[in-house]
């Protein structure tokens, strides 16, 4: 017999490799789907900040475009007016009519103050004049205070002061200037794609924002050509940090002299109200400052309007924009259930087969002392009949009954394990017939009384007629010869040597009872009472003879007819067997 640890050892080891393998399986495969829902919720991401840059640099352009549509001449308090006619129709000489100035009623939203910085370096802003002349001219005090906008113009006067803002201004135009996308995703190979791709985004915004300005510069210029002809008409205004101020600037030609205008924008309102038009793409996105070179920390997600980068925030909002749940772990979840039940199911099975082997080994070692038992009881008496030891007559015929009745137990225990195996095997259908219970009975009676007779105890019958059942009637012969035979191994030195054979009736089902008043079956026992090859030699040595089959082939046959076979502890002492089968 194969060593049990040896199987053991080798299925753990096929146990412990199929699970590893599953293992590794379960792991890469959540890898993957890790990495490709990362990957979704990138690219979701990715098309949120484009989409968001778009629509923040579309909210910038008509500011942009506003401040540069400013003629030159609006950043003085008042300017001349040419071609101006008197009451006669004469014109007047140039520097006798003045404009005021449209930017004297103050800043418009988002801006903070207008300034201008002549070539000597002095600061001025048409909002910050004084009392009498904005009272000569009928201009409205600005909404935001005198004091507020002169306050304000003290603070731009010290953030240009030592300022290279012609320098500034040109660096503020290299990025916008920097041409094909393709020719810049060709030096940087080793960049990443998402990198180009962001990169060609930042050149169309910025090619879009460059020509609205312009078409908005042209359109302005189209109704007021009187203002910008001494203006320079392709001066737009350009974006840079100067401090912690965000200001918009350009370089112009006013009476042959080069001057700085632009203006202060509010960079705390209007990174609020950016943020407010961006919310519903990127929930926790904010906006930074992009000073220096734009371009050594990369332009993917910079404005194009204004020196800022955009920051998407954390991405805890946007989980569930990259599409539905996966449903890998269910996935994962049904396989490893199946693993385990196959598992489970491998386990159990050779459980089974190693206890049915141990069974099986225990029931050939049980078969043969058996079998040597009454071989050896017939070599012996056969060699002394044969050679004449035996003179005695009623000696002799003791020894033919004993040979008799050795005879009987050898072919009842080859019966049984034949009947077995024919059943194991499916080959012995029970054959059904209508059969009178009484007669049954009464058929086998002298049989079953002979075998308890010789155990010592008086068979008692008590079936009443009329009782028919649907049986096999070699069958029920069968199960009730192995109970009788089972009641006279154990219940031979009882007090009581009565063996009741009985019928008890329960709907529509018959039962044959086989009672005695022996010492029963102790609990352990009756758990595996009817299990094929249950007894050892010890059990049997320690027990009374036979190999365990008895019952385990009683219950076969009961269950073939469509009937069944149940014990129970008699309350009277002893065993109780029941055999049930159905009636006609």
């Amino acid at each position: 017999m194969i060593r049990s640890w040896r199987v053991w050892l080798a299925v753990s080891a096929c146990l412990a490799l199929a699970l590893a393998g599953v293992v590794w399986l379960s792991v890469f495969a959540l890898r993957l789907d890790r990495a490709d829902r990362q990957a979704r919720m990138s690219a979701a991401r990715e098309e949120n900040v484009r989409l968001a840059l778009w629509r923040l640099d579309s909210e910038l352009l008509p500011l942009v475009a506003r401040e540069s549509a400013v003629p030159a001449e609006a950043y003085a308090a008042v300017a001349p007016v040419p071609g101006v006619l008197d009451a006669r129709n004469a014109p007047l000489p140039e520097g006798q009519a003045w404009l005021a100035s449209p930017l004297l009623s103050g800043p418009p939203e988002h801006v903070l103050l207008h300034f201008q910085v002549d070539s000597a370096g002095n600061v001025s802003s048409p909002q910050v004049i004084e009392a009498s002349l904005r009272a000569s001219l009928g201009v409205a005090p600005p909404r935001v205070g005198e004091e507020v906008l002169r306050a304000r113009l003290e603070h731009v006067s010290r953030q240009l002061g030592g300022l290279r803002l012609r320098e500034a201004l040109a660096a503020r135009e290299a990025p916008a200037s920097k041409g094909n996308p393709l020719s810049r995703g060709q030096s940087k190979l080793s960049g990443s794609f998402q990198e180009l791709k962001n990169a060609s985004e930042y050149d169309a915004r910025s090619r879009s924002a460059r020509q609205a300005a312009s078409q908005n510069v042209v359109a302005y210029q189209a109704q007021e050509p009187s203002s910008v002809a001494r203006a320079n008409p392709r001066a737009q205004m350009r974006a840079l940090w100067v401090g912690d101020a965000l200001l918009l600037g350009r370089l112009v030609q006013v009476d042959g002299q080069e001057v700085l205008q632009g203006c202060w924008l509010d960079w705390p309102g209007l990174s609020r109200w950016l943020q407010a038009r961006v919310e519903d793409l990127l929930p926790g996105a904010t906006l930074e400052p992009a000073r220096g070179d734009v371009t050594a920390t990369g332009e993917g997600r910079l404005l194009a309007a204004l020196p800022v980068r955009l920051v998407p925030g954390s991405a805890s909002g946007e989980a569930g924009s990259s599409g539905a749940l996966s449903s890998l772990p269910l996935v994962l979840t049904v396989a490893w259930s199946g693993v385990a039940l196959a598992g489970v199911a491998v386990v159990a099975l050779l459980v089974g087969v190693m206890a049915l082997s141990e069974r099986r080994g225990a029931f050939v070692s049980a078969v043969t002392h058996e079998l040597r038992t009454p071989l050896t009881t017939f070599r012996m008496y056969t060699e002394m009949l044969s050679a004449g030891m035996v003179p005695d007559a009623a000696r002799r015929q003791e020894y033919f009954d004993i040979l008799h009745r050795e005879a009987e137990r050898l072919s009842h225990l080859v019966e049984n394990v034949l009947a077995y195996a024919r059943i194991e095997r499916g080959r012995a259908p029970a054959r059904l017939e209508p059969v009178a219970v009484d007669a049954l009975v009464s058929r086998m009676e002298p049989r079953l009384a002979e075998r308890a007779l010789q155990a010592g105890l008086v068979l008692s019958v008590d079936v009443p007629p009329d009782v028919t059942v649907l049986t096999d009637p070699s069958a029920v012969e069968q199960v009730l010869f192995n109970l009788v035979d089972n009641a006279s191994k154990y219940a031979a030195g009882a007090t009581d040597t009565r063996l009741h054979l009985e019928l008890e009736r329960r709907g529509r089902r018959v039962g044959l009872v086989v009672r005695d008043h022996g010492p029963g079956v102790d609990p352990a026992t009756a758990r595996k009472l009817f299990e094929p090859f249950s007894k050892s030699v010890q059990a049997a040595a320690r027990s009374a003879p036979g190999v365990g089959l008895g019952l385990a082939l009683c219950r076969q046959l009961a269950r073939s007819m469509r009937g069944e076979l149940r014990y129970a502890r008699a309350r009277e002492g002893g065993a109780r067997f029941v055999l049930w089968l159905p009636t006609t």
